[in-house]
């Protein structure tokens, strides 16, 4: 509102200026007080709509430097995210294999055992190698089926990682473009201000001209 308001101020006074200089004929207005005051502003706003240029360049590159930098702690700090995650998850399924092959190792050994130290006929040694078969099949399947679910788990994690990271990009990204945007409002509200002093000069200038004449 206070930037429009003083939009509305600022188109008044210079429809104000304009038209006091309409009045005035072509010859007389080039070397008038008049065709000066509205020389100086034309010269006034050329000047001002430069430096909003200049000034919108700078502001683009230091925006994308500091994307660029802030980007880069951002990559690092979820590169070392994702590292400790996955550690963690591997580790979480190393314990599951080793719990679950301790379950059945016992009972390996009580079969390696009675296979070595006691008198089997047979029959019964033959089932005790059957029996130790699989349960190193058992285990054997577990470590696959748990590397499996391992992978998986990591490829989700990965997933899960790669669109955290992605959204996270876009609101640095929208942030830093807020304080471009708020950065540059900033400047040429300031520059509005300096048109408005600057008209405000003038305009009693030519109120004094215009009646001594």
């Amino acid at each position: 509102m206070r930037v429009t308001s003083r939009l509305l101020v600022l188109g008044a006074v210079l429809i104000l200026l304009s038209g006091s200089l309409v009045s005035s004929n072509e010859n007389k207005a080039i070397g008038s007080p008049e065709g000066k005051t509205q020389t100086a502003l034309e010269s006034l706003l050329i000047k001002q709509e430069e430096d909003l240029k200049d000034y919108r360049l700078k502001l683009q590159q230091a925006g994308e430097d500091t994307f660029a930098q802030r980007q880069g702690e951002l990559r690092r700090a979820q590169a070392q995210k994702l590292h400790n995650d996955a550690k963690a998850l591997q580790t979480q399924m190393e314990g599951e294999l080793q719990r679950l092959q301790n379950e059945l190792a016992g009972e390996l050994l009580r079969q390696q055992l009675q296979l070595m130290l006691v008198t089997l006929n047979e029959k019964q040694e033959e089932a005790c190698l059957e029996k130790i078969a699989e349960l190193q099949d058992q285990m054997n399947e577990i470590q696959t089926r748990l590397e499996e679910d391992y992978k998986e788990r990591l490829q989700k994690l990965q997933a899960e990682h790669e669109e955290q990271s992605h959204q996270e990009t876009l609101r640095l990204q929208a942030e830093v473009e807020r304080a471009m945007d708020d950065e540059f409002a900033q400047y040429r509200l300031g520059l509005l201000q300096e048109l408005e002093e600057e008209i405000a000069k003038m305009r009693p200038k030519l109120a004094s001209e215009y009646t001594n004449r």
